[in-house]
């Protein structure tokens, strides 16, 4: 569920990002799907990051 919040999320911003930048730059047909790549791209990166980060059962085991 958390990693759903976190799609959901990135997607939102992507997309502010998107249409901010796509202004700045005079307009013109906006790309929808560069930022939702980049969201699971994102989203991706942060599951791996979590299971890195996260210590295995037997570490915890033999520190107790």
């Amino acid at each position: 569920m958390k990693y759903l919040a976190v799609l959901f999320w990135s997607i939102v911003l992507l997309q502010m990002v998107n249409f901010v930048l796509n202004s700045l730059s005079g307009g013109g047909a906006l790309n929808l799907i560069t930022p939702i790549i980049g969201a699971i791209v994102f989203t991706i990166i942060v599951v791996l990051f979590d299971l890195i980060i996260k210590p295995s059962k037997h570490e915890t085991k033999e520190q107790h």
